[in-house]
């Protein structure tokens, strides 16, 4: 089950992938733990950012579904703009191309503890992802618990300009956005592991047509 939604410009994407995909994750997480320190590259005040070896084709099998979506809606949302603003030229569609792209350096995980977060930044690439394969119970609770009007313990915000949208993380959750977009992760005070991945997008091809660097506003 997925959607796109767009909330002040930019296109989100925001799959489920309990199941099949969010066990895969899971089940390689212990030895993750032990892989290459990743954050000579991030900017996450996290000591815990870990380069994710993945096997390489299962990974991609299951990020396939998820880029196809989001190039689809993407595509509509392209074709809705042409016609309003008549614009002739021609969109490829990519049911019916061949979808290709790489992933540089990534993926990478972040096994987050109290008082850790992610300053605001943006990503390489073409798009970026966000996955949330284990979040626990008690970040909710702290969120509701506390006195403060913002309840942003631990939470995902994504900005566009004046503007910006708090995602609460939820478990075996993915979301996909442009790699230019603006986002930060909050801090929380319970003593619990929060366990979330990143992966960005390079050279998208549809077809024998390379994705611009930028596509503003999609």
């Amino acid at each position: 089950m997925y959607e796109s939604f767009a909330p002040f410009g930019p296109l989100i994407y925001r799959a489920d992938i309990r199941g099949e995909f969010n066990d895969f994750l899971l089940k390689h997480l212990e030895s993750i733990r032990d892989a290459e320190d990743a954050r000579e590259i991030l900017v996450g005040n996290i000591e815990q950012q870990r380069y994710a070896p993945y096997p390489v084709e299962e990974f991609t099998s299951y990020v396939d579904e998820h880029l196809l979506n989001y190039l689809k809606d993407r595509y509509q949302r392209q074709l809705l703009i042409n016609r309003n603003v008549f614009n002739n030229v021609e969109e490829l569609n990519p049911e019916e191309h061949l979808v290709r792209y790489h992933m540089g350096a990534g993926p990478w995980v972040n096994f987050s503890h109290k008082g850790e977060f992610n300053p605001m930044h943006n990503h390489g690439g073409i798009f970026s992802a966000v996955v949330f394969i284990d979040i626990p119970d008690e970040l909710e609770e702290e969120r509701e618990s506390n006195s403060f009007m913002s309840k942003t313990s631990g939470c995902l915000d994504f900005i566009s300009d004046s503007q910006h949208i708090v995602v609460r993380p939820q478990t075996g959750t993915l979301y996909l956005f442009p790699a230019y977009l603006w986002h930060l992760v909050y801090p929380y005070t319970s003593d619990v592991e929060r366990v979330s991945m990143s992966f960005n997008i390079f050279n998208v091809y549809i077809g024998d047509f390379k994705l611009p660097f930028f596509s503003l506003p999609l």
